[in-house]
């Protein structure tokens, strides 16, 4: 074969290659837009009242007066040509070990929350159905404490598409797959300055509740009426009687709802021997520091445990196979054609 034919051979191959890749990759982004037209099937938006404090937030930041009542209300839409069912709650704003403000679980109260927004508002129609195109307005009953109090109360107005029967009875539906909406919620009463303000709980080895692995449970607790915002965390954790950190993590720009604790895990990702261990933490947020030194145990159990999950693995690429093969093809055509520009050079000289 000429070097000519060769080099046109390289230029078929190479754009048969690219042109694979861009249509696999062309391929999963219609997938991806499928799904997400299909996930959004109803939309609220919260119906802002006279004492809204910033009429430029879409949820409900309101200022109140003690034992005032109030309606709250929020429009549901659907925009769908069939017919949907929407359950309301109204839930505590609480935190989730990543250090996010959540409003999932119902009935969640810390013992430094002396009013739970759940306690203070009623949910008038706690299932709400929409005809195709149809919108309805749902309706909430506050209801504030007696006491005048400083800080805020936050709490949220979770609206969660109900799934057909037929689906529901089906193994792949879970409640985690089913389609939300949350109106946040924050009443106040005075314009005194309320910062946050933090203690450590407790703190425990045990499993993590999103990585399912054991870690070093630090239970935060924000126990002042504010939201905290932008806070940073270190962690250095030793053997008690030595110096040297066995393990360190820092996490920045977290987030905890007033009066609330957060169940921060700090992974353990090597083998240890049980015994006692003093963790050090240091809470920074906006120039003001908290520093905590607690002693823990890991039992004889628990140091198996660690020790098994932190074995040498078998690493899972996580890069798919097609697209492997399309790289070493390009590999391949690229070693081709510098061996080609490689032998037509040594015959010209």
């Amino acid at each position: 074969m000429s070097g000519c034919s060769r080099s046109k051979m390289f230029h078929i191959l190479f754009s048969i290659g690219l042109i694979f890749l861009v249509s696999l990759l062309n391929t999963k982004a219609v997938f991806a837009q499928e799904k997400s037209k299909e996930t959004n099937s109803f939309y609220v938006q919260a119906v802002i009242p006279q004492n809204q404090v910033d009429i430029n937030k879409s949820y409900f930041d309101l200022k109140m007066l003690p034992e005032e009542e109030q309606e709250l209300q929020v429009k549901l839409v659907n925009p769908e040509d069939a017919p949907i069912s929407v359950s309301v709650n109204a839930i505590n704003a609480t935190t989730t070990e990543e250090g996010m403000i959540d409003y999932t679980v119902k009935g969640i109260k810390d013992k430094a929350l002396a009013y739970p927004f759940e306690s203070l508002i009623k949910v008038l129609e706690t299932t709400i159905s929409l005809q195709p195109y149809e919108t309805k307005i749902a309706r909430f009953h506050l209801k504030m404490p007696k006491e005048r109090y400083d800080g805020v109360i936050v709490g949220g107005l979770r609206f969660t598409k109900n799934s057909p029967e037929s689906e529901t009875k089906s193994k792949d539906v879970t409640i985690q797959q089913r389609f939300h909406y949350v109106v946040g919620v924050v009443l106040n009463e005075t314009d005194a300055s309320v910062l946050p303000d933090y203690e450590m709980d407790t703190v425990k080895v045990a499993k993590s509740k999103q990585g399912k692995k054991m870690s070093v449970i630090h239970s935060i607790r924000n126990k002042n009426a504010a939201i905290s915002k932008k806070m940073d965390l270190k962690f250095a954790i030793r053997k008690k009687r030595e110096e040297t950190p066995l393990i360190k993590l820092e996490k920045e720009t977290l987030e905890m709802a007033p009066d609330s604790v957060m169940d921060f895990p700090v992974p353990i990702k090597r083998q240890l021997l049980p015994g006692k261990y003093i963790s050090k933490t240091l809470i920074n947020q906006e120039g003001k520091k908290w520093e905590f030194e607690n002693e823990f145990e890991i039992t004889r159990e628990q140091a198996k445990i660690i020790n098994e999950e932190n074995k040498e693995t078998k690493v899972v690429s996580k890069v798919p196979m097609w697209l492997i093969l399309v790289i070493i093809l390009l590999v391949l055509l690229v070693l081709i054609q510098t061996y080609i520009l490689w032998r037509r050079k040594k015959r010209v000289e």
